[in-house]
């Protein structure tokens, strides 16, 4: 056994080793993901594409799916809403699909992200693609996705052209779309690797899911809460992205700083946590899986 080697795992071409992140520093085990992570950027960019062009393999609509989910909910919920609970917000099918097309991108790729190591154990035991670029293909496939998705708002610019402003705050749009993906994979690293070694957190995710999209802002403006509630309400990072989005859309401005500040800080620990827990249970999916 190699002095460096602190553990090991049997395969069937014989004993891999590898270092034992629990005793790295929290600092240094991030640092060692994003290292590997870009040393296997070519295994990354095949898995991602492999995974998106199976995801609508022999499927009629094929990519007509990731428009058509967001749009027909919007209709759902526009009708139900305008009729149980009529809202005075204008255009307010545009204020949905501005909630449900990010909201679709990060439920898919949670969901996804919970099972890829399970459903891909061949992949992680068999080849030397290291588990981390499983759950990243698998996230960053459903950014195609979320591509897509937004083509969906383009016909609600015919019937509500007053909705949609053109202004310098567009250049927001990149970052939340950055910290978007940084959220989901994150929450794909924390539940993925946690499933692996007890399989019932695929449940709590579903659960999750539901509790989630009602404590987001996706069906009624944040506005609306009462001024602590609002204040907390910010904490939820889904709740901090989707208001810029829509400050940005709808109102032509850029987001208030404290809200662009609570989508990054709560972001970006989504994704550290996510990262050092899976580090934490790294050398133990290959057994479980």
């Amino acid at each position: 056994m190699r002095p460096d080697a602190l553990w090991r795992h049997r395969t069937p071409s014989g004993l891999s080793f590898g270092d034992e992140s629990t005793r790295a520093s929290p600092i240094e085990r991030v640092r060692r993901f994003t290292r590997e992570l870009r040393r296997h950027e070519h295994a990354l960019g095949v898995f991602t594409l492999g995974r998106f062009r199976a995801t609508y393999r022999a499927q009629a609509l094929g990519l007509l799916w990731p428009m058509a989910n967001p749009t027909i909910l919007m209709i759902v919920m526009s009708v139900f809403f305008g009729v149980a609970f009529p809202s005075e917000l204008p255009a307010y099918p545009v204020f949905l699909m501005l909630g449900l097309v990010p909201w679709h991108f990060l439920s898919h790729a949670w969901t996804d992200g919970t099972t890829c190591f399970l459903q891909h154990a061949e992949v992680i035991k068999r080849t030397s693609v290291p588990a981390y670029v499983v759950a990243s293909g698998t996230v960053f496939s459903h950014v195609f996705n979320l591509g897509f998705a937004a083509l969906s708002l383009l016909p609600l610019v015919a019937f509500y052209p007053e909705a949609f402003h053109v202004s310098f705050a567009l250049v927001v749009l990149p970052l939340v779309i950055v910290l978007l993906i940084a959220l989901g994979l994150g929450l794909a690293l924390i539940s993925g690797v946690l499933n692996v070694v007890f399989r019932d957190v695929g449940y709590i995710v579903n659960s999750a899911l539901v509790v989630l999209f009602w404590a987001t802002p996706i069906a009624y403006p944040i506005d609306r809460l009462p001024g602590p509630w609002r204040q907390a309400m910010l904490l939820n990072p889904m709740a901090s992205l989707i208001h810029c989005i829509r400050d940005v859309v709808l109102k032509g401005a850029f987001p208030p700083a404290r809200v662009v500040g609570a989508a990054l800080v709560s972001c970006t620990l989504v994704l550290l946590t996510g990262v050092l827990i899976y580090r934490r249970f790294e050398s133990e999916i290959a057994d479980h899986v």
